[in-house]
């Protein structure tokens, strides 16, 4: 934005200036002047954060938070109630939503676990030979390496003994419209502005994109440094294996409105298996072996989770490489 187009904020209150800072990236972007709009929709995305009542946009966090731990947890002790509760082999994973049942299945629950990978390898692995297995999980939505390493520098033991898989990459490499509180701020704009951000950031999004490539939850440096944190907190707490995996590259149909999305999306998981040759980790490539059995049949219409045929795949896979 230049100083001519720049408006005074001085007098400005919440909600406000962000409508005004909304109203002049779509008012840039008639104008054909795209630089000027993704720069004004930059501003209103800090301003969502700076402006917002702390306690008001605290309560938002706060509950979002308890919602998606409260389900990762529901999940967790479901799958623990199926298994051995004296078992000889423990599986522990850490995962995102592509570990967990879709939002529409939530009515089926905790019968929709059967059909995950977790709950697939536990059914697979009790079946054979009468094993005793346990698999325990943290799978919770918006889950990054980041967050993995706080939870397991709390509950290092959780991976004691067991084979764990650190099935995440997703959330932390996607190029984001907005990260996850500005998110939540959105939620408490009256309508009409909110449906302004979200109509820009849909209608804009590869410009935002080109504009700001690195818009992401952990940059590729912290991913590799939380992956090696990981390892190490796995190895002191004498882990049976880990196994780190691969983020899938979404299908082609998505690349036009994602602009270097298989270069960034590669660039992660080639951190991913440097960090794994460093640390001794095995990699288990998700992301071949979705595309190689066909993205249409291994990924739900999103593009992005695991459909059933994907998650039986999985689940298959790491028992090849790492139990049989």
């Amino acid at each position: 934005m230049n100083e001519m187009t720049r408006p005074n904020f001085a007098d400005l209150q919440y909600p406000d200036t962000i409508a005004l800072a909304i109203d002049a990236a779509h008012a840039a972007a008639k104008k054909d002047d795209l630089d000027e709009a993704v720069r004004w929709f930059d501003l209103c995305r800090t301003l969502l954060i700076r402006c917002t009542p702390t306690v008001a946009l605290k309560r938002r966090i706060d509950a979002n938070l308890k919602s998606i731990s409260d389900e990762a947890e529901r999940s967790r002790n479901a799958l623990i109630e199926k298994g051995s509760k004296t078992p000889t082999t423990r599986v522990a994973i850490l995962g995102d939503s592509l570990a967990l049942p879709r939002v529409d299945e939530k009515d089926n629950f905790p019968h929709s676990l059967d059909g995950t990978y977790p709950g697939l390898i536990l059914s697979k692995l009790q079946g054979e030979a009468a094993n005793k297995v346990q698999v325990w999980t943290h799978c919770q939505r918006y889950f990054t390496t980041h967050d993995a390493v706080m939870l397991l520098e709390q509950n290092p033991d959780v991976l004691s003994g067991a084979h764990v898989i650190i099935h995440l990459g997703l959330n932390d490499c996607a190029v984001r419209m907005f990260m996850d509180n500005q998110r939540l701020a959105i939620g408490l704009l009256p309508t009409e502005i909110s449906e302004k951000i979200l109509s820009f950031s849909r209608t804009y999004r590869a410009a935002l994109i080109q504009a700001f490539p690195g818009f992401s939850y952990v940059p590729v440096d912290q991913y590799r440094a939380n992956l090696h944190r990981i390892a190490s907190i796995a190895q002191d707490a004498g882990a049976a294996s880990l196994t780190f995996t691969t983020v899938i590259v979404v299908p082609w149909k998505f690349w036009p409105a994602t602009p270097g999305v298989c270069h960034n999306f590669t660039t992660y998981n080639l951190a991913m298996m440097d960090t794994a040759l460093q640390v001794g980790a095995n990699v288990l490539d998700v992301d071949r072996l979705m595309w190689q059995n066909n993205v249409v049949r291994t990924l739900n219409k999103d593009g992005m989770h695991l459909s059933p045929v994907g998650h039986e795949l999985l689940a298959d896979a790491w028992i090849k490489q790492v139990i049989a």
